[in-house]
């Protein structure tokens, strides 16, 4: 049988699309090996003989997480409040996220899972959740985004970084640092709240266009749409000073005090506290697909291609165009309404075309999310 090549990529429709934006797709079966550096005093760093597969990771405090193909789940390093220690049974997980002590897997069905360290209550999932899409782990409390760009948050609330502000809606990412949380919505802003002792909520004054965000121990770094960096908050150990000339970025990630930027070469470039070389960078490290920061360490994803194709977005009103450096001739484009209870891919249809690396459709004005991949047969 030929195998499919499936390009997967999310868009969120809520009313007028930004004029631009950026998106990083993979072929959906990519899959790596794990690299982790820094500090291992409890073996977080300590990747597991033989791991393979994996296509996804998360750290926290002190502990490592990794999804593999299939969507089970492996962890490792500090243990002492069963962080590490995976549910007997669970599958079928395609996202994971790691807090200072506890661990958080979202399922294929939209339900959320979470273990570990309970003692400000962040691994109680709320009884009823369901349809989420995103999840993000703080020190001790846990964020969830649902498909219907609404969020949830509990745990830990002391500085209010549960407290999802009211009539906060259309958001398309999430992202929780140690007692603040931070909100990508869909027109390219950020809203952040909790704990702002160093400025960690204080979004930069007429900051747009940003297309991801990661949050660490007290500071907040957010991508933009073209390939720049952008961080504020705490600065002890320089973790918000980017680099001079930092271009091509594809994808960030914050830790306690260092921040780590993804190119779109596979190359990384690491910033902040270099205690046990957490912010430094192997110059043979290359290949990188994915990339994660812990309170004292950094993990890499390392596929066995390249990072993916850099699509770019363009549109006008309702009218979207994507465009890549690879020639799209043979592709369909298909859609879903949602990944509960079960994926059902339709085939779109209208007036697009797929020729010349681009292809153009028209989307609802407003609506539900919805994802969308392109198929090659």
């Amino acid at each position: 049988m030929k195998k499919q090549t499936s390009l997967l990529f999310t868009l969120l429709v809520l009313g007028d699309l930004s004029p631009s934006f950026t998106l990083r797709v993979e072929a959906a079966t990519s899959s790596g090996t794990v690299v982790a550096w820094g500090d291992n005093a409890y073996g977080q760093t300590n990747v597991p003989a033989g791991l393979s597969g994996v296509t996804a990771i998360a750290t926290g405090g002190d502990h490592t997480v990794a999804l593999q193909i299939g969507g089970s789940v492996v962890a490792w390093g500090y243990n002492f409040n069963g962080q590490t220690n995976v549910p007997a049974g669970l599958s079928g997980v395609m996202a994971i996220a790691a807090g200072s002590a506890h661990t958080v897997a979202l399922k294929s069905d939209g339900t959320v899972v979470a273990w570990g360290y309970n003692i400000f209550g962040q691994t109680n999932v709320p009884a009823g959740l369901s349809g989420v899409t995103a999840i993000a782990a703080g020190f001790y409390h846990t964020v969830v985004l649902k498909s219907d760009g609404l969020m949830v948050a509990w745990g830990w609330n002391g500085y209010g970084q549960t407290n999802v502000p009211a009539g906060l809606n259309g958001v398309a990412a999430i992202a929780g640092g140690a007692r603040h949380t931070v909100a990508l919505k869909s027109d390219g802003t950020a809203v952040a709240w909790g704990d702002n002792s160093y400025g960690q909520t204080n979004v930069p004054n007429g900051l747009s266009g940003m297309t991801a965000i990661a949050a660490g121990l007290y500071h907040t770094v957010a991508l933009k749409v073209d390939g720049t960096v952008v961080a504020w908050g705490r600065n002890e150990f320089g973790q918000t000073n980017v680099p001079a000339g930092l271009t091509g970025v594809v994808a960030i990630a914050a830790g306690g005090n260092h921040a780590l930027a993804l190119k779109s070469d596979g190359t990384l470039v690491a910033w902040g506290e270099s205690v046990s070389g957490l912010a430094t960078v192997a110059a043979t490290l290359t290949g990188v697909t994915a990339i994660a920061a812990g309170g004292r360490n950094s993990v890499a994803l390392v596929g066995t291609g390249v990072v993916g194709p850099t699509v770019t977005a363009l549109s006008s009103g309702n009218n979207l165009t994507l465009l890549w450096p690879d020639t799209a001739t043979g592709y369909r484009l298909e859609s879903a309404l949602s990944f509960t209870p079960a994926v059902t891919w339709n085939t779109v249809t209208g007036t697009f075309q797929t020729n010349g690396g681009s292809i153009s459709i028209a989307l609802p004005m407003t609506g539900t999310k919805k994802f969308y991949r392109l198929i090659k047969p």
